[in-house]
């Protein structure tokens, strides 16, 4: 790792565990009755708060609307941050090692409310300074734009900059723009990968 500079995390499925059935789960519902409808609805909503284009009321205004007032807003705020479950205690040691000789960042797909569990949750993310999160530069991974993003803030050569992230989409978008790439499938790859 002579050339890198900085190691960039992803957030959930690599630092923080996440349960993505537990939204459907904790209000009740189960998957295969919710209309074709309403999960495209929903997940138009999710992405559109994931970018930053809508804040936190309007979300929980909107998924209400979808909800048809099923739910109090603290089951829907509940069932929402549950996929947020905890710590990856697995990956410190890497982190910790690596940020004794690195420059670290994240780059995280998150809204303001999974961002704030994962604050909560994991005491590893309050170590990263620099921090990407797509509701606050207005771009998701594996859009192009996000990694331009984090590439001309670092003021950094694109092949200076290693990604780790759990989507072998979002680590083959950021190969793309000239990153080097990890995908992470548990600590021991991570390991080896790294050597």
């Amino acid at each position: 790792m002579d050339k890198i500079k900085t190691v960039i995390f992803d957030i959930g499925g690599v630092l923080v565990n996440i349960d993505f059935d537990a939204f459907p789960r904790l209000l009740g519902i189960e998957r295969s009755r919710v209309s074709h409808v309403d999960e495209q609805a929903i997940e138009r909503l999710a992405k559109e708060y994931e970018i930053g284009h809508i804040g936190t009321e309007e979300f929980f205004g909107m998924m209400d609307e979808i909800f048809k007032g099923k739910y109090t807003r603290e089951k829907l705020e509940n069932a929402w941050n549950a996929t947020v479950v905890e710590e990856n205690s697995t990956i410190i040691p890497i982190v910790d090692a690596i940020q004794g000789s690195y420059q670290t960042a994240i780059m995280s797909n998150t809204n303001p409310m999974h961002f704030q569990k994962s604050v909560e949750t994991a005491g590893m993310v309050k170590k990263f300074s620099r921090l990407y999160l797509s509701f606050q530069i207005r771009a998701t991974k594996p859009d192009p734009v996000a990694y331009q993003y984090v590439i001309r803030d670092l003021s950094a050569k694109p092949s200076s900059l290693l990604f780790i992230d759990d989507l072998a989409e979002n680590v083959a978008a950021a190969v793309k723009c000239g990153m080097e790439g990890i995908v992470f499938k548990d600590v021991s790859s991570l390991y080896s990968e790294l050597r």
